[in-house]
């Protein structure tokens, strides 16, 4: 991939918004989010995958926060959000806390609903479930789900997953390499690394659990409004052709992004493209 600019390189040195706490009365829930920008100005929600958290948006606060409402939660069972309380959810059940979440926060309605990997199944689930939520979709390294699969194979698939969670002590360097690729810029792979921190085992399950739930080609073509794709070439954990491309040919009016060179953090590997497409979006161009 080429290397980052000046901008992108501040963007990802820039400092973090404090975590924030929702509670939810009378259950006593919680989601930590973080939050920048002008209160009054178009919102841009955007949601984590399988091992990150909210902190991977750093170049999207430093970014975006001059001229919107930029949010990023950390998903039930990350970080110090409450777990679901259903042991074995569906990918519904995450986007009815999502709805939850954007009624807490008062927003009837984000600009862009964004979403990466696992992230963006649940923004497409809350698309297709409550479309009138939804201005525009943006989903990035998206999956297609596994719920496609036969039962049998989908529990033999899914038993062997959780059969090895992740954990603390894992390499992050060895994470890093799969989701990046091998000439990511150092400064982008030392974030990487690092946002497994708010990753918990149980969260983790229930996530993988939910991805058997969902078929999201299956599910696109009743997103309402405008949708975008953005998928990285060398993407070795969900490649374009077998998850981006599919999406596309179920929804061919959705504007596909192909980033040459990129893996599967784009948000980080190539901000100032990302950020762009997120801005034009929410605004409208």
């Amino acid at each position: 991939m080429s290397a980052i600019t000046a901008d992108e390189a501040a963007w990802l040195a820039a400092d973090l918004p404090p975590l924030q706490r929702q509670v939810t009365q009378p259950s006593g829930s919680v989601i930590e989010y973080r939050e920048a920008g002008p209160s009054n100005a178009p919102a841009i929600v955007l949601l984590h995958g399988v091992g990150s958290s909210s902190a991977g948006y750093r170049a999207q606060f430093a970014g975006l926060s001059d001229s919107f409402r930029v949010i990023a939660w950390n998903a039930p069972g990350y970080g110090g959000s409450t777990l679901l309380a259903e042991p074995n959810p569906t990918a519904l059940d995450y986007a009815a806390a999502l709805a939850g979440f954007l009624d807490g926060l008062g927003l009837a309605r984000p600009a862009v609903l964004a979403g990466s990997s696992w992230g963006s199944v649940i923004a497409l689930n809350l698309a297709v479930a409550q479309p009138e939520r939804v201005g525009a979709l943006l989903l990035s390294a998206p999956n297609t789900g596994r719920g496609s699969l036969p039962p049998e194979a989908r529990a033999e698939a899914l038993a062997a997953l959780r059969a090895k969670p992740p954990s603390a002590s894992d390499d992050r360097s060895a994470v890093a390499e799969r989701l990046l690729t091998s000439d990511t810029p150092q400064p982008v792979r030392a974030l990487v690394e690092r946002l497994r921190d708010a990753l918990t085992p149980v969260g983790w399950s229930a996530a993988m659990h939910m991805m058997f739930t969902t078929d999201t080609p299956c599910l696109i073509a009743r997103a309402q409004g405008p949708v975008a794709l953005l998928a990285g070439t060398r993407d070795r954990m969900a490649p374009l052709e077998a998850h981006a491309a599919k999406l596309h040919a179920a929804r061919p009016d959705a504007h596909l992004h192909v980033f040459e060179g990129c893996g599967h953090m784009l948000k980080l590997e190539a901000p100032a493209r990302f950020n762009a497409i997120l801005r034009a979006m929410a605004t409208g161009d």
